[in-house]
Formats: structure tokens, C-alpha cells, sequence
């Protein structure tokens, strides 16, 4: 009997022996150690150098560091800022870096009606208020973006565009997406040509350029159903041209198109060519129907594409699993990507729902998954104490020099013939890309303004007169003149202040 009972006791110990050897290959497996990197399915980086031994991830390197950040979130729209919420809340020492469209792409829709608990607003009041929230937790948002990674090592090292190397403890990926192109997908004559001179991507950006025009929007999705009905408070007529026989959008903004009679739906076409004149004006469209098999010409003054977007993730793509498309493959049921410590959230890394509260629910998780991989491998009140003399720190620039503001012809002449190099700012009060260019300016103009004269124009004060004179067709734009006449302009392009600083160095240096 005492055999039986031994050889049970040693089948038993075996077999718990074995589960539990199970249970770390699949925590290991998970991330959730700072021993391994879970492959996921999709494509494999060109260079899969990221992190893969234990000892990479002493937990001394990190005090031994420099400009420290426990957690470091790029992008600030819905899935950034609510990451930020998170980590903040956590106790976590918080740093967001906005990228070069501040908010991203909910700043440039119009009223969100199926955010929970809130009937209607617009999504950059949406996003304002995310932002305070997950600032008032201790979150510091700053203005610049992260132009360089190396997740080789640990803590990470992050380099920004103007010029700051950090090391993260952790990361939250919530770079968005960006507007897909006619070009993308089909060879279209006079998309490049006219690229904000008429075609956009941003209704609530130029749809004041448009009054009393014909204008066209490309797709069939809830973007291009809103931007359509957007912008009939401004154009003559708008018309959606929708390469399938149906559109893609919900029921509901289908519904709402009927009332809108200013809104004509044309299906099973495409643009073949978009025309313009000298002046770098568009002038009309090019279209063909594929089911008629013809072509035809439609005169219109503007055109808004909405046709998907493409996941900001070029600069990763070295270091974490991508699939075909470039979207950041997450493991299982997390928002963990193929790297321990690296984590991605929104439409970088989400191609089915590209919802805001699905991207704002995936910024927590991935915030909340951040905080477990800290606290699993050592980040304690101690660890903080030890290496909280070493955190980043960004310096906030006051930006307290005030832009001169143009709001006539006559203003813009009296301030042209004050000094030789004038730099002129063309923006809008809904334009969150305007701000950041604005923040740019005043920094850039608090260090050069004694060499030359900073303004700006707001669509929003500016005379008609004004808007004709320099062919004002999109924002932000950037304009640049040299003894009162025209020199450069730079249409829905931004700067980062160590670009617009050598770039006006050097035409002072010219002069």
C-alpha cells in the first residue's frame, strides 16, 4: 500500500511540476518577462533586433540612465491621451509627445454623437478635454514628436525631431493613421499637381475656402458621408462619388444624407483626372463610371478625398511585427506588441474598427498592460526614489512672443515694408495642425524676431481681399516673403522648430 501511495505522490509531483513549467513558458510568452518576445503572426521586422535576452533587461541599466520616462505615449488622439490618462493615474511619471497633428484625426471631424455618456460634441472639444483630464493626473503633453527609436536596448532610446534623447521604461505606440491618396491605390493626373489647391483630405479644415462653390468627396464611409454633409454649409452642391454600388457607411449617417438635399450620390465611379488652371486652382474633375463605361467632366472648385488611411508606423517597423499593411500586430488579447515593454494602441494598430472609443479603450489597456510590465520586473516606490533625480526633463518654452496679425490687404502692406524678411502664419481658430505651427513660430520668432517680422492671418478675422490676393485655398500654410514680395509658401506642411529655426537662418543669411 505505502508503494501505491509513494509512486501517486511522485505521479502527482511530476505533473505539477510540469504545469507549472507551462505556466512561465506561457507568461514568458505573453511579454509579460523581460525573457522573451512573442512572434506574431503577420509580417517579420526587416531587422528583429529588439530585446530578446533576460540579462538586456537588468533593471540596473535603468539607473544608470539619463533623461529616464517610466512611460513615454506617441500621439495624442483618442487612444494617446487616454493611454496618458492612465498611466498618470497610476503614479506613473507621464510624457506624451504630440506628433505633427496634435489630437490627430478626430480634430479634423466635426460633432461625435456616439461617444457614451455625451449626445454631442465636437471631436476637438473632445479631445481638449481628454487632454486636461490626463493633465491634471500629471500627464505633461509636449510639443514635438519622436523622429527616431532603438528598442534594441533597455531602457529604450527615443530620439525627437528637435533634437532630445530620452530612455523609456516603457512605450505606448498611438502614432494613428494618415490620410490614404487617390495615388495610392490608382495613377490619378493633377492630384499632386493640386494638393492644397483644391484637393484635401480636411472639411473642417477649407470648407470656409469653398463658399458658393461646386465641390466632390471621394468615398463611401462615415468620414466621407461627414465630410459631405459638413460641407454643405458652405458649397453650392456637393457630390460623393463612390467607386462601389453602395456605401460603406453606418445606417445611420446613410439616413442622414436625405437631409441634405445639397448632396447628390454618384456610384460606381472614380476619378480618372482632376483639372486645374495657372493659377494652381482646380477647375473640374475627370470622372468614369464603371458600369456605363463613361466619362465625363464635372466643373468643380474642390476636392475632398475620404477614401481610408494608411497606420503611421514607418518608424517602428525595424523593431515590431507590421502585417502587410504596416499595422502593428498585437499578441492575443493585450495590447502587448512582439517587443516586452512596447505597446500600441489605436488605429496603428487597429484596421477593423477605427473607432474613437475603441481606440480610447485600447489607449487604457495598453496603459494598464505598461503598468504591469513595470511592476512585474521591479518599478516599486523604492525604484522611483532611486531614479526619479534622473527623469526627463522637457523644459516647457514660454512661448510669449506675441504674432502681428494681419487682418487686411493694407495691414499686410504697412507690415511687409517694416523689415525685408516677413514669415506669415495663414490659420484657423478649428485648425488643430494651425496651433502647432503657431507654438513653432512663436518659439522659432522669440529668438529671430530683432532679424525679421512673424505674423499671422486667421481665416477666421481675415477680409475676403486678403484670402484672394495670396490664393489662400488650404491651412495651414506657411508663407514667406522677401522685400514685399512672395518668396515661398508651404501649403498643410509643418515644422519642427529646429527646421523652421535654420530654414529662416539661412534666407537671413541669403539676404
Amino acid at each position: 500500500m505505502k508503494t501505491v501511495i509513494q509512486i501517486a505522490k511522485l505521479v502527482l509531483g511530476s505533473a505539477l511540476f510540469l504545469l507549472g513549467a507551462f505556466f512561465i513558458l506561457v507568461h514568458v510568452g505573453r511579454g509579460c518577462s523581460f525573457g522573451g518576445i512573442e512572434k506574431s503572426k503577420g509580417s517579420v521586422p526587416s531587422q528583429p533586433t529588439a530585446l530578446s535576452q533576460p540579462q538586456l533587461f537588468d533593471s540596473k541599466k535603468a539607473l544608470q540612465s539619463k533623461n529616464i520616462v517610466p512611460l513615454v505615449v506617441i500621439g495624442s488622439g483618442p487612444a494617446g491621451l487616454s493611454a496618458a490618462l492612465y498611466g498618470a493615474r497610476s503614479s506613473l511619471y507621464t510624457l506624451v509627445f504630440e506628433g505633427r497633428t496634435p489630437g490627430g484625426q478626430l480634430t479634423e471631424t466635426t460633432y461625435v454623437e456616439n461617444w457614451p455618456g455625451t449626445p454631442k460634441l465636437l471631436g476637438a472639444e473632445l479631445i481638449n478635454i481628454t487632454r486636461k483630464q490626463a493633465e491634471r493626473f500629471g500627464a505633461i503633453v509636449i510639443a514635438d514628436s519622436i523622429a527616431n527609436v532603438d528598442f534594441s536596448q533597455w531602457p529604450f532610446l527615443l530620439k525627437t525631431e528637435e533634437g532630445h534623447e530620452l530612455h523609456a521604461l516603457s512605450v505606448v505606440i498611438a502614432t494613428g493613421a494618415k490620410p490614404r491618396l487617390l495615388n495610392d491605390t490608382r495613377k490619378t493626373p493633377g492630384e499632386k499637381e493640386y494638393w492644397a489647391h483644391g484637393v484635401t483630405t480636411c472639411a473642417v479644415c477649407d470648407a470656409p475656402f469653398y463658399k458658393g462653390k461646386k465641390v466632390v468627396v471621394v468615398g463611401g464611409g462615415d468620414s466621407a458621408v461627414e465630410e459631405a454633409t459638413y460641407l454643405t454649409a458652405y458649397a453650392e452642391s456637393v457630390i460623393m462619388l463612390v467607386r462601389g454600388p453602395a456605401l460603406r457607411a453606418a445606417p445611420a449617417m446613410q439616413a442622414r444624407l436625405k437631409e441634405f438635399p445639397k448632396i447628390k450620390v454618384l456610384y460606381n465611379t472614380y476619378i480618372e483626372e482632376i483639372v486645374g488652371d495657372k493659377t494652381l486652382s482646380v477647375t473640374a474633375v475627370k470622372i468614369h463610371n464603371v458600369q456605363e463605361k463613361k466619362s465625363q467632366v464635372l466643373p468643380v472648385a474642390g476636392v475632398f478625398l475620404a477614401i481610408g488611411h494608411h497606420p503611421n508606423s514607418d518608424i517602428f517597423k525595424k523593431w515590431v511585427t507590421t502585417d502587410k499593411e504596416g499595422y502593428i500586430t498585437l499578441t492575443s488579447r493585450n495590447q502587448h506588441t512582439n517587443v516586452p515593454g512596447v505597446f500600441a494602441a489605436g488605429d496603428v494598430s487597429d484596421k477593423v474598427y477605427k473607432q474613437a472609443g475603441v481606440a480610447s479603450g485600447d489607449g487604457i489597456k495598453a496603459a494598464l498592460d505598461a503598468y504591469e510590465f513595470l511592476q512585474a520586473h521591479g518599478y516599486n516606490e523604492s525604484f522611483v526614489k532611486q531614479i526619479e533625480k534622473n527623469y526627463f526633463d522637457p523644459h516647457p518654452e514660454a512661448d510669449t512672443y506675441k504674432l502681428r496679425k494681419i487682418l487686411s490687404v493694407k495691414d499686410f502692406e504697412k507690415l511687409a515694408q517694416e523689415h525685408p524678411l516677413l514669415i506669415v502664419e495663414v490659420g484657423a481658430e478649428h485648425c488643430a495642425s494651425c496651433k502647432t505651427l503657431v507654438k513653432t513660430m512663436q518659439s522659432v520668432a522669440s529668438q529671430l524676431g530683432e532679424k525679421a517680422s512673424f505674423a499671422t492671418i486667421s481665416l477666421d478675422d481675415s477680409s475676403q481681399e486678403l484670402i484672394k490676393r495670396f490664393n489662400l485655398k488650404s491651412v495651414p500654410s506657411l508663407l514667406i516673403f522677401k522685400k514685399e514680395k512672395l518668396s515661398s509658401r508651404y501649403d498643410q506642411q509643418l515644422f519642427s522648430k529646429r527646421e523652421l529655426y535654420t530654414m529662416i537662418n539661412q534666407l537671413l543669411a541669403d539676404a
